[in-house]
C-alpha cells in the first residue's frame, strides 16, 4: 500500500476512536468539555486531511485506472480491504468507489475473471452501505436493493461457464453470488426461491466433483441459514406448498442441533422455537415462557454476537408478541417483565465499550429505534432514544440541541406578536389556560428541534461526514433521513408530534417532488414544519451570518411567506444570532447534565422496583 493510503486508515480509525461525545468514566463538565473542544478540532483537521488525500491521490489513480498496472490495481484492492472487513466498516463508501471502479476496469479488459470478483466484491460493498437505509421504504431504496441484487444476478449468472471455468476462486465468487441474491431482494417469494435453487446447486454431486476443494458443506450450511430467517413468512397465503417444506427443512437443519446441544446458541435457539410457534407446534404463551426464560438468563455483561442477541434483540422481540397480541398487553406481569427487559436492554447499550460498537452491533441498534414497542407505564421510545442518540450520535444531539433553541426562540417571538399562528396545532388542542399553551407549545419546539433529524440516527452516518465529505451515492441515502425518521416517530405516542417535522422539514412550500411524500396541507403540524424548515436552512448556512441569511430566505419560494415574514423582525435575527454564537458552552454542558444525570434510567437493576 501507498503511504497516503496507509495515512488515510490512520486518520479514519483515530476519527472512529474520538467521535463519541461520551465515554465509559465520568469526568467534570470543565475536563470534558476541554476534551471535547480538543477532539473537535482534530477531527476537522483530520477530515480536511482525509479530503485532501481523496482528491489528491484517490481519485486521480480511478480516473487513469484503465492505464494502470497489477502493482497499482492490488494496492487499492488492498487499502479497500482495510477500510471493509465486514465487521469493522471504517469507510465503506471509499470500498464501494474503488471496486466500482475496478469492475469497469475488468469489463474494458474483457478479463471473465476480473468481471466476476469486481461484481460480487461491488455487491457486498454496496449490501454493507444500504444497510444505512434498513427498513426505509420508498421508490428510491427499492431501487438500490434493485441494483444490489442485479449485481449478485449478473455474477451468479456465469454458473452457466461453471463447468468450463478452472478456477476455484472465480468458481467460489460464482457461487456466493448467487447465495447472495436472497440477501437483498425484497421479495419475500424471489427470496425464498433464491435459497430454494442455491442449496439444490451445492446439494449436487456432479457439481460438488467438479471442484471438491471449495467449501460446499459451509455453502450449504449457510444457505439453510438464509432460508430459515423467511420462516415468520409461513402464514402468508402466497407461499407454496413446496415452499413451505424448504423453509420448514432449512429451519430443522439450522436450529434442531443447536436446540439439542449442552449449550445452545442463543441466536439459533430462539428461532427454532419461533419456527415451532409459526408451524403451530406450540401454544403462543409456551413461545412467550420461552422467550421470557432466554431474556432473564441472558448475561447482560457479554457485548459479544450472543449477548446483543439476548439482551438487545429479544426484549424486542417479546414487544413484537405484545404488539399483535392485546391478550398479552393486558397481562400485568408480563408488562412488567417487558418493562424489566427493556431497562436491561439499555444498561447493556449504555455500557457496551466502544471497541464492541461493529457492525452486529449496529444491526442490534438498528432494531431497537425501528421496533421499540412502547407502552404506557414503561420507559417510552422518547426516553430511550434520546439516550442512545446522546451516546451514539453526540453531535447530532448537539446539533438538534441548537435546533431546540433557535426553534423555540422563534416560536416564543411568533407568540408574543400573533399567537393564533399556532392555533391549529393537536397539541394545544383543549388548553384554554394563556400561559399553560405558551409553556406546551415552547415544551413541544424544543422537543421538535431535538428530533427533527431523528432519521440520520438510525442510517449511522455520523461518522463518516465527520471522515470527509460525502460521495453521491451517500448523498442520496442521506436525504432520506426525512423518510426514516418520519417512519419510526410516527409509531409511538410519545413521538407522533414530532413525526410531520422531521419529514417534512426539507420539502417544498410549493409542493415540488420529495421523497418522503410530505404534503403540506395534509399536516396539522404544518406551521411547526414550515419554522423547522428555516431553522434546519439557517443551521447549514450559518457561517453567511443571520441578517445576511434572512435576506436571502425572503427571496426563495422553497419556504412559507408567512413564516419568513417574521425574519424582518431585528429583535429575533439579534436573539437568533445569539444563540448560535455564544450556547455551544450551554448546549453541551446541556446533554452533560442529561447524560450524567439521568443514569437511573437504566442503572437501576430488576427486581429493586417496577419500572
Amino acid at each position: 500500500m501507498h503511504e497516503w493510503q496507509d495515512q488515510y486508515i490512520r486518520n479514519v480509525q483515530e476519527i472512529k476512536e474520538i467521535l463519541p461525545l461520551f465515554g465509559m468514566e465520568k469526568n467534570d463538565f470543565d475536563t470534558w468539555y476541554a476534551g471535547h473542544l480538543a477532539a473537535e478540532a482534530r477531527i476537522k483537521a483530520l477530515r480536511e486531511e482525509n479530503n485532501c488525500l481523496l482528491s489528491d491521490n484517490l481519485f486521480p489513480a480511478l480516473d487513469t485506472l484503465h492505464s494502470a498496472d497489477k502493482e497499482e490495481t492490488d494496492a487499492l484492492v488492498r487499502f479497500a480491504g482495510r477500510l471493509m472487513d465486514w465487521k469493522t466498516n471504517l469507510d465503506c463508501g471509499v470500498y464501494v468507489a474503488i471496486h466500482d471502479a475496478l469492475l469497469s476496469l475488468y469489463r474494458v479488459r474483457k478479463d471473465r475473471a476480473g468481471v466476476i470478483r469486481e461484481l460480487y466484491m461491488l455487491g457486498m460493498g454496496l449490501y454493507y452501505l444500504h444497510r444505512s437505509v434498513t427498513g426505509v421504504e420508498c421508490r428510491e431504496t427499492e431501487s438500490m436493493h434493485f441494483q444490489n441484487e442485479m449485481l449478485f444476478t449478473e455474477a451468479g449468472s456465469y454458473f452457466r461457464y461453471f463447468q468450463t471455468i478452472q478456477d476455484d476462486d472465480t468458481r467460489a465468487y460464482i457461487l456466493r453470488a448467487m447465495a447472495n441474491v436472497s440477501i437483498c431482494t425484497t421479495d419475500f417469494k424471489r427470496r425464498i426461491d433464491a435459497s430454494m435453487n442455491f442449496i439444490q446447486v451445492v446439494k449436487s454431486p456432479e457439481y460438488r466433483a467438479m471442484a471438491p476443494s471449495l467449501p460446499w458443506n459451509t455453502y450449504l450450511r449457510r444457505a439453510h441459514q438464509q432460508l430459515s430467517t423467511s420462516r415468520s413468512q409461513l402464514s402468508n397465503e402466497e407461499i407454496t406448498q413446496a415452499e413451505v417444506a424448504a423453509v420448514m427443512d432449512s429451519c430443522y437443519e439450522v436450529f434442531k442441533p443447536e436446540s439439542q446441544s449442552a449449550e445452545p446458541s442463543l441466536r439459533w435457539l430462539w428461532p427454532y422455537y419461533e419456527m415451532e410457534f409459526h408451524c403451530g407446534y406450540v401454544s403462543l404463551e409456551t413461545t412467550v415462557e420461552r422467550l421470557e426464560t432466554l431474556i432473564r438468563e441472558a448475561p447482560e455483561d457479554k457485548y459479544d454476537e450472543s449477548g446483543l442477541y439476548g439482551c438487545v434483540q429479544l426484549p424486542i422481540y417479546l414487544g413484537r408478541y405484545m404488539r399483535k397480541n392485546e391478550k398479552l398487553q393486558r397481562d400485568a406481569e408480563l408488562r412488567r417483565f417487558l418493562g424489566e427487559a427493556y431497562r436491561k436492554m439499555l444498561r447493556m447499550l449504555m455500557t457496551i465499550p466502544p471497541a464492541m460498537c461493529d457492525e452486529n452491533f449496529h444491526h442490534a441498534l438498528v432494531m431497537v429505534i425501528s421496533d421499540f414497542f412502547e407502552m404506557d407505564g414503561l420507559l417510552s421510545y422518547q426516553e430511550v432514544t434520546a439516550r442512545l442518540m446522546q451516546r451514539f450520535a453526540g453531535r447530532l444531539y448537539l446539533q438538534s440541541l441548537k435546533a431546540s433553541n433557535l426553534l423555540s426562540c422563534i416560536c416564543d417571538f411568533i407568540w408574543n406578536r400573533d399567537p393564533k399562528y399556532f392555533s391549529q396545532l393537536p397539541v394545544l388542542a383543549g388548553i384554554e389556560d394563556t400561559n399553560e399553551r405558551r409553556e406546551t407549545l415552547l415544551r413541544v419546539a424544543r422537543d421538535c428541534g431535538l428530533y427533527h433529524d431523528f432519521g440520520l440516527f438510525k442510517m449511522n452516518m455520523e461518522r463518516i461526514q465527520h471522515t470527509r465529505q460525502l460521495f453521491e451515492n451517500e448523498d442520496a441515502m442521506y436525504r432520506l433521513h426525512t423518510v426514516s425518521g418520519y417512519d419510526d416517530l410516527r409509531q409511538r405516542e410519545s413521538t407522533q408530534p414530532f413525526a410531520d417535522i422531521a419529514r417534512g422539514h426539507h420539502s417544498s412550500y410549493t409542493g415540488e417532488s420529495d421523497p418522503s411524500g410530505y404534503v403540506r396541507m395534509e399536516s396539522p403540524y404544518r406551521q411547526m414544519t414550515d419554522l423547522t424548515a428555516l431553522v434546519s436552512d439557517l443551521m447549514e448556512n450559518e457561517t453567511e451570518g443571520v441578517a445576511a441569511w434572512a435576506k436571502g430566505i425572503r427571496q426563495k419560494s422553497r419556504f412559507s411567506p408567512q413564516a419568513a415574514a417574521f425574519l424582518t423582525e431585528k429583535a429575533l435575527l439579534d436573539a437568533l444570532d445569539s444563540i448560535l454564537t455564544g450556547q455551544d458552552m450551554d448546549n453541551c454542558r446541556t446533554a452533560y447534565d442529561f447524560y450524567w444525570g439521568k443514569q437511573d434510567l437504566f442503572s437501576q437493576r430488576p427486581g429493586k422496583a417496577d419500572p
